[in-house]
């Protein structure tokens, strides 16, 4: 795992929680997930195509989805996940995502992003092939916890 990879990640997701929620969020200890792992109640997954393929996977509990729902809008309260509600969540990995391509790019590495898909269960297995699974624990200051679970390889 390229740490100079990793990088660009971290700084994207930090500025744009920050900017789309008013929330404060700090990076926990990074560490290497094994496959098959368990995700949370709320995921959000996005594919990486371009120099690096794989997958971008943000998982939370519903309550710190609906908070970031309502803060994205403007502190509307936000008691459901409905469709308004998934699609704000939806546009924050999104933002985030986007935000990394253009890092990467600036370092001359080409990647693009699919759209994102929003998974609501409990329980749910995620196995992502052929590559090792970075957690990124980004911590918020009432003890929630967004994993960001980047899985990729390189594109020689």
């Amino acid at each position: 795992m390229n740490v100079e990879y990793i990088n660009p990640f971290l700084t994207a997701s930090k500025d744009i929680i920050s900017q789309a929620t008013g929330l404060n969020v700090n990076v926990g200890k990074i560490y290497v997930k094994n496959a098959p792992y368990t995700g949370n109640k709320v995921t959000v997954l996005i594919g990486l195509t371009g120099k690096i393929r794989g997958s971008v996977v943000f998982s939370f509990s519903q309550a710190l989805a609906l908070k970031i729902a309502s803060a994205m809008m403007c502190g509307m309260p936000v008691e459901a996940l409905d469709e308004m509600a998934k699609s704000a969540i939806s546009e924050l990995g999104n933002m985030i995502l986007g935000n990394t391509a253009t890092i990467f790019s600036k370092k001359g590495i080409s990647i693009d992003i699919t759209p994102p898909t929003v998974l609501v269960g409990d329980n749910m297995q995620l196995t992502p092939t052929k590559s090792t699974i970075v957690c990124i624990p980004l911590l918020f200051d009432n003890g929630e916890i967004i994993e960001m679970d980047i899985s990729y390889a390189e594109n020689n």
